[in-house]
């Protein structure tokens, strides 16, 4: 990745990084988010944060695929101030802190003042993303974060900030540091104890769990409707995870009927998923399957790649590996990508077809290559796949 200097009549010098010589990345430091400010109130632009982490496949997959597509690169460059952060060190921490960044890639737009007004979550498809971007643009679409002030020091304690960073450095608080911290809150509504509850929602106590449901709208208007959604999402799933540990199917229509009240997605969405995840759970695999394949219009291939891969993993039916084998056939057919042959080719073999599975993994450590990932898990597979047909061979 390029990097050049280019001089700001601002004084401030930025240096900025293209994604495939495409978009004007800046490359900032926590010294030059004001100056990030500056200029695009001088460009009267919107600021466009990419918030990354070095081990995110999913931030490869959208440099390689989306940023590097020149309609999107165009649109970006002309509408927005174009911002990358790695969000597990430096300032990039302090900004994951703040805005409460907790899965990745997120894409998040600031006005030119610093403040928050539309969040972008997870890989995008080109068109699907300019999409995005263009409601983005659209004022009378922004959030209207009351309760998100401009400051990034926002007063926020230690055990919150080490809980974002890299690796060894990052600590998690235990429940009781938590949860002592929010009995002091004069305000649990505040900035600071709010990103407590949202970071810690598997740490709170019942009293604090109650306490989000009780005030969602509140929560709502004070920190978006994303921010309520999320760890009210997080809450629900909990109850799930008990459901699923007593295998108690009546526990889950419980969670799905309050996951109904709390959540902005459609019935049937809410029922298919979490349906997916108890007999995921449960190891109720023929279910499993059967869901994902009265439903599988709705699915794109990543859905079908993780469904995929998690019976690789888990499953033993011999039936259900066989639809999964067909649902990766499909994908590969259309996309043949490096992710999706890999796991093409774990499954045939799982289901005994050696001939293919050592077709396909060659494919994959190729595609893999060629898309600078790394192979060393595929090319043990296929190691496996040809001691697995030297055997079958001497037995014949």
């Amino acid at each position: 990745m390029k990097v050049k200097l280019i001089a700001i009549c601002l004084v401030a010098l930025f240096s900025f990084t293209s994604a495939n010589d495409l978009i004007k990345f800046y490359d900032t430091t926590s010294g030059s988010w004001n100056d990030m400010k500056s200029l695009a109130v001088k460009e009267q632009k919107l600021i466009f944060i990419d918030a990354y982490t070095d081990w995110c496949v999913w931030c490869k997959v959208m440099d390689r695929e989306t940023f590097s597509d020149k309609a999107v690169a165009d649109f970006m460059n002309e509408k927005f101030i174009n911002v990358r952060y790695e969000m597990e060190t430096g300032f990039g921490a302090l900004m994951s802190g703040k805005y409460r960044v907790n899965g990745f890639p997120t894409f998040l737009i600031f006005t030119a003042n610093g403040r928050l007004v539309n969040r972008i979550v997870g890989y995008h498809k080109v068109k699907e993303f300019l999409e995005k971007l263009n409601i983005a643009l659209d004022s009378t679409k922004h959030d209207n974060l009351a309760g998100v002030t401009n400051e990034i020091e926002a007063g926020f304690p230690e055990f919150y900030k080490l809980s974002f960073l890299k690796g060894e450095l990052r600590k998690r608080p235990d429940s009781a540091t938590v949860n002592n911290f929010l009995s002091t809150s004069t305000d649990l509504l505040n900035e600071v104890s709010w990103s407590i509850m949202y970071r810690f929602s598997g740490l709170l106590e019942p009293k604090y769990k109650q306490f989000i449901f009780d005030n969602s709208d509140k929560i709502k208007t004070l920190f978006g409707k994303y921010d309520m959604e999320s760890v009210t999402g997080q809450l629900v799933s909990g109850e799930l995870r008990s459901a699923i540990a007593k295998n108690d199917s009546l526990a889950l229509l419980s969670v799905i009927e309050k996951a109904k009240k709390y959540s902005s997605q459609p019935i049937v969405d809410i029922e298919r998923n979490y349906q997916i995840q108890f007999y995921q759970g449960t190891k109720q695999w023929i279910r499993f399957a059967e869901i994902i394949e009265l439903n599988k219009s709705l699915f794109d291939e990543n859905a079908f790649n993780s469904y995929s891969w998690t019976i690789y993993e888990r499953c033993d039916d011999k039936k259900v590996v066989a639809q999964a084998v067909k649902w990766m056939s499909d994908v590969v057919m259309k996309s043949p990508k490096y992710m999706f042959l890999d796991t093409y080719a774990a499954l045939l073999y799982k289901n005994s077809d050696l001939k293919n599975a050592r077709k396909y993994a060659e494919k994959a450590i190729a595609a893999g290559k060629k898309e600078n990932e790394k192979v060393e898990e595929t090319e043990a597979l296929l190691k496996k796949i040809k001691a697995e047909s030297i055997k079958k061979k001497t037995k014949g």
